[in-house]
């Protein structure tokens, strides 16, 4: 693949003052949902020394508050990654909170998953589902977990990546209502350098795969048999890289043939973008300029100037951010972002999603790695490209983790998103498919919609044409019926 000289500029505004109460700490994970069920995301951040923090936006004052309740901030617990997910199946969001004061191995700040109050009020309330010590809390240092519907109920386990020890997967068991952790049952248990996670459609046209980005050891690709339990085949689609310490990683489609490509971000080694020219075959296919060593924390893959092509987005840590468009062809640019660049921002982790409502990509930087600082917030700027959104939806009405859309233009174009089911590393994006359409107003043919599935039977899928479809709208898409 050739990469351009950088010539274009996609704008952001750095809009951190509006930020309140924003004071410097050791900032780690990001995640942008709606956590107080008001249909306006919020930004969740771990803390791993201090509070807890979740910024809602006030339209009228223009700035983000912290409306965290006093149990969610968990002061006194060094907090470095979250994740959303609908635990109990009842449609309340769940907060996986991972607590982690080692490096690796064991550790003493157990980890906690706290559920919103099933009524909704003024102020946000949780009740914490495992307290202190609890035998289902992880008692290992991990970095990341995702939210993993791994059955197609719209209910989700959370798969816990651990740091050279057992990764973990908890579900609930809604008939003895307890918690149970499934890891070795399933054939998910790795031992390794575990770093990053991601569960959506790469291989599998049934169920979710889940794929770990892991340092010191080979990544790991997990698929679901019909028998119900997960096997590792990662080598089989030269999709291991052992040589290289995984970091941030992101699923997307840049050529749009429909088909899951990977991005893995590292650690001071080489960064890779693995193409899924045809189904099951992977291709590595990174411009030179890509793969040079950075120390990568966060990889995110989205059109954030709206233009209907990809861009990622890579968070560093002593580097510059930086920014690559793919044009088609193989061919990449580099693009000028301006402020968002940082070079002395020591970025931890990143998030993304439409925090004010214009149809544009925001991006939140948490900061603060190796000495206390203050975090970023980057708002897109809009720039009268069109654009289309959409949340498919559990039979509970949460958002449907990890499901697939695919949009279909008239001109021919097409397009393909992943809801995110959490960390590629420390961090989840907002649960949507955000279509970037261009310039010239846009004729939708058809949307997509593939729900996770059961490994066994088609899963289930809608698609809806373009004439109940309207560009510069978010929708959301109920659950099929049949």
């Amino acid at each position: 693949m050739a990469i351009k000289a950088k010539k274009n500029k996609i704008l952001f505004q750095d809009s951190t003052y509006a930020l309140e109460g924003n004071l410097p700490s050791q900032y780690y994970g990001v995640t942008i949902f709606d956590i107080d069920g008001d249909n306006e995301p919020e930004i969740l951040i771990a803390n791993a020394h201090g509070p807890n923090i979740i910024y809602k936006y006030n339209e009228k004052t223009q700035t983000f508050t912290n409306i965290a309740p006093e149990n969610f901030k968990a002061s006194k617990l060094s907090t470095i990654s979250l994740c959303v997910g609908d635990f109990l199946g009842n449609g309340i969001p769940a907060v996986y909170m991972m607590h982690s004061d080692t490096i690796s191995g064991m550790k003493t700040h157990y980890d906690s998953i706290f559920v919103r109050g099933s009524s909704l009020t003024e102020k946000l309330v949780f009740k914490d589902y495992l307290g202190k010590k609890s035998q289902m809390s992880n008692p290992y240092s991990g970095r990341s977990v995702a939210a993993v519907d791994y059955n197609g109920e719209g209910k989700h386990s959370f798969y816990v990546v651990n740091y050279k020890a057992p990764s973990l997967f908890y579900n609930y068991n809604n008939e003895d209502n307890k918690i149970e952790e499934l890891s070795k049952t399933l054939g998910l248990r790795q031992f390794a350098g575990g770093r990053s996670v991601v569960a959506q459609y790469i291989i599998n046209k049934n169920a979710l795969d889940i794929f770990v980005g892991n340092e010191n050891d080979p990544n790991a690709l997990f698929t679901k048999l019909e028998s119900g339990e997960y096997k590792e085949v990662a080598s089989d689609y030269t999709l291991t890289d052992y040589i290289n310490h995984s970091r941030g990683i992101a699923v997307a489609d840049f050529d749009g043939n429909g088909l899951a490509d990977i991005v893995v971000g590292t650690w001071e080694s080489k960064n890779s973008i693995f193409i899924q020219t045809k189904e099951g075959e992977f291709e590595n296919l990174s411009p030179a300029f890509f793969v040079e060593p950075r120390s990568i924390r966060s990889v995110i893959v989205a059109d954030f100037d709206n233009d209907g092509n990809e861009e990622i987005f890579i968070n560093t840590n002593k580097n510059r951010n930086r920014m690559f468009r793919y044009l088609g062809n193989r061919e990449w640019e580099e693009l000028d972002i301006g402020p968002l660049s940082g070079k002395y921002l020591n970025g931890t982790g990143a998030a993304i999603g439409d925090l004010t409502g214009n149809g544009f990509l925001d991006i939140f930087i948490s900061v603060g790695d190796h000495f206390p600082n203050e975090n970023k917030l980057f708002l897109g700027v809009d720039n009268k490209n069109y654009w289309f959104r959409v949340q498919p939806l559990t039979t509970k009405g949460f958002p449907a983790l990890g499901a697939k859309v695919r949009l279909h233009l008239k001109n021919g174009k097409s397009q393909t998103k992943y809801i995110c089911s959490g960390s590629g590393y420390l961090c989840q994006m907002e649960p949507v498919a955000h279509f970037g359409l261009g310039a010239n107003e846009p004729i939708i043919d058809k949307i997509e919609i593939t729900w996770p599935g059961n490994g066994i039977d088609k899963p289930p899928f809608r698609e809806i044409l373009g004439n109940d479809l309207s560009y510069n709208t978010f929708i959301q898409i109920p659950y099929p019926k049949d």
